[in-house]
Parts: structure tokens; C-alpha cells; sequence
């Protein structure tokens, strides 16, 4: 994760650097306009446990694209395996792509898709009076999660996203009583992004 973290501030940087840069290419005119940062925030679910989480990601913008990298973490509360509670979680990183269009109105469309890549873990929880025993299960995954939704321009610096998705996933072969279906499901999310948007305030 903390490399991950490093990754994210470079091509953060990366971007305010070269905020309303032209360069051609065989493509044709391609503007770096920016790069951003922040926080994000999501609803899903896992068979029937409710989860909340979060994480974080950043990206160069190109033209209306952007290119970035994303960290996040999500968890279901408690499931009894053999009579013994873990706590259930799903933790993954990895790339981040979006559009958004058309950016300079107030409110306008976003949609974004993120490939991650981590670990699904039921993990001992020892409550008072339970019996001591039970090891920890995890299983490394592979999910895809594209989104649709609305940003709105708080300011010429800052921008928030309300967007709804579906999770897919696939890799769970050694939790008990879990198979991938489980960890599909629709989500729910809200994105914060600070930066520079390629777009000067008005005077």
C-alpha cells in the first residue's frame, strides 16, 4: 500500500506540472491539462453484509480523460465459521480510468472504472467467552468496478461525485461458505477530487 501511496503522489505531481500542456502525437492533439488527488467513499455489499470503506487515488487528466491509480478497503462486519466470529473485509489497489464530460458546467456527467487487485479475508475476531482456535483465510482477488454518475464544481479547485456501480469479482476459492458470486454486487459511491482541472478561476 505504500508503495502504491508513492506511485499516486508522482503522477499527482506529475500532472500539476504540466497543467495546460499541449504535445503532439501521432493521435493527434492531445492537452495534459491537469492532475488530481482525494478521497473516495462506497456502499456494497457481500451475500447478505452490509459494507462500508474507502481509499484514495490520483491521475493525470487528458483532455476529458483521466489516467491515475486508486487504494481502498471495504468491511462486512462478522461471520461465525465453525461457531467462531471473523471479520469479514475486502482490501484492493490498482488502476483508475475516467471521463468526464462536459467539465466546465456546473453539473456534468462522470464515469469512471477501476481494476484492482488485492486480498479477501475473514479474519479471527476472539469475543469474551469464546474459545480460543481458528485461523485467518484469505484469498487474493481480481475485481472490476465501472461507475456512472454526476460531478458538480464546488470550486475551481475541488469537485464532487455521486456515482452508482457494480462490482465484479473473481478469485474466491478459499473462504468457507464464500464463492465469487458473493462478492458481486451493486455499489454505491461518493468521490471528492482536488486539483488543478486545467481551468482558471474568473475573475
Amino acid at each position: 500500500m505504500k508503495k502504491l501511496l508513492s506511485i499516486l503522489a508522482v503522477v499527482l505531481l506529475f500532472g500539476m506540472v504540466h497543467a495546460q500542456e499541449d504535445e503532439s502525437t501521432l493521435a493527434g492533439k492531445v492537452r495534459v491539462s491537469g492532475g488530481f488527488g482525494g478521497p473516495f467513499f462506497g456502499y456494497s455489499q457481500i451475500e447478505n453484509h452490509t459494507g462500508f470503506g474507502g481509499g484514495g487515488g490520483g491521475a493525470v487528466i487528458i483532455n476529458d480523460f483521466f489516467f491515475g491509480g486508486f487504494g481502498q478497503g471495504d468491511t462486512y462486519g462478522q461471520h461465525k465459521v465453525a461457531g467462531l466470529n471473523y471479520d469479514l473485509s475486502l482490501g484492493q489497489g490498482g488502476f483508475w480510468l475516467g471521463y468526464v464530460w462536459p467539465s466546465k458546467r456546473l453539473v456534468h456527467g462522470f464515469g469512471s472504472f477501476k481494476l484492482g487487485f488485492g486480498e479477501a479475508q475473514l479474519d479471527r475476531n476472539q469475543l469474551e467467552g469464546e474459545p480460543v482456535g481458528g485461523s485467518d483465510y484469505e484469498d487474493k482477488v481480481l475485481s472490476m468496478t465501472p461507475e456512472l454518475g454526476v460531478e458538480i464544481n464546488i470550486a475551481h479547485w475541488v469537485r464532487l461525485a455521486v456515482t452508482g456501480g457494480y462490482r465484479w469479482v473473481n478469485g474466491i476459492d478459499k473462504l468457507p461458505y464464500y464463492i465469487d458470486s458473493d462478492f458481486r454486487s451493486p455499489v454505491l459511491g461518493m468521490t471528492l477530487r482536488f486539483g488543478n482541472f486545467g481551468y482558471k478561476k474568473k475573475e
